[in-house]
């Protein structure tokens, strides 16, 4: 790891210690099984697709430090990516907004326990008319000369209307392991989200649907397991007081189908669910109190 992204992970650090009681705080946790078996060093191949339970979960934090300066920190559990943290700075001049920082794969292969990266996005807005976002992130060097590697990237596209923020997007995640060959996780995704909102109503609804395909290819030339759906979800976050929110969300796949030989398990439910909640905890100016204060006391 080199000594600038120590350096800058530090400050990251500093800033989310020096600030806790001025952030967001969000906690999720979930399970799903559209997933292959992470483990499996042979194809399916011709077979049923049954899925894979595998964990989910993420925790963050979030302050702005200035009316431009901020910084995100999260750690996360994610199916095909695996284990991720990272910690980001933040700077939104209004139309532009920049982040970059420090980016690990912690704990996801017994060879390489930590990885470095980066990450980082790049989005221009126009509150309450559009929005465009690019991000991406990605550990250094290969999987052949490291052990493992992660890349992912995100495009977003967003527009409001009257109580209804919509969004495009286009997600892409891969994660190599390389032993005695190479093993590689892909997943595409793309989807239109509606956020719909209401003044005076102390819950936002969202809807997301769209297309994904997930596929595990094995050694070179690669053989590999293809499964497509077509998704379905949703989200709810409910206020129950002015700093605290509750998020529930689900998802399913309505239609699931293989590449040929692969095909999806006669009778076989697909699904996504998590829960958890934000915790926005104020800044309290009243936690310094002068000596002199103290003496007249």
């Amino acid at each position: 790891m080199s000594n600038g992204i120590k350096k800058y992970f530090l400050v990251c650090a500093v800033f989310v210690t020096a600030n806790l009681s001025a952030l967001d705080l969000t906690v999720i946790g979930g399970v799903g099984n559209f997933s292959f078996d992470t483990s499996s060093q042979t194809p399916i191949g011709k077979g049923d697709f049954k899925g894979n339970f595998y964990p989910l979960g993420l925790i963050n934090i979030k302050d702005q430090v200035t009316d431009t300066l901020g910084y995100t920190a999260t750690v996360e559990r994610d199916p095909l990516l695996r284990n991720v943290l990272s910690c980001e700075m933040t700077i939104n001049s209004g139309l532009l907004n920049v982040s970059v920082g420090p980016l690990f794969s912690v704990f996801n292969t017994w060879d390489t326990l930590i990885r470095p990266g980066v990450s980082t996005s790049l989005g221009v807005e126009f509150p309450g008319v559009l929005f465009i976002n690019f991000r991406g992130g990605a550990t250094f060097g290969s999987s052949q000369e490291n052990s493992h590697s992660l890349e992912t990237s995100r495009i977003a596209l967003g527009f409001w209307l009257p109580n209804v923020l919509n969004t495009i997007s286009v997600t892409t995640n891969t994660f190599s392991e390389f032993d005695t060959f190479l093993i590689q996780d892909e997943l595409f995704r793309a989807s239109y989200r509606a956020d719909i909102h209401a003044k005076n109503v102390p819950y936002t609804i969202s809807i997301e649907m769209g297309y994904q395909s997930l596929k595990r290819s094995y050694g070179t030339p690669p053989t590999e397991d293809l499964i497509r759906a077509v998704f379905l979800g949703f989200e709810t976050n409910i206020n129950i007081k002015p700093n605290f929110k509750i998020i529930v969300g689900a998802e399913t796949p309505v239609f699931v189908w293989g590449k040929a030989p692969l095909e999806r398990a006669s009778g076989r439910w697909f699904f996504r669910a998590f829960t958890g909640f934000t915790w926005t905890l104020e800044k309290n100016k009243e936690l310094y109190v002068p000596r002199e204060n103290i003496a007249e006391e």
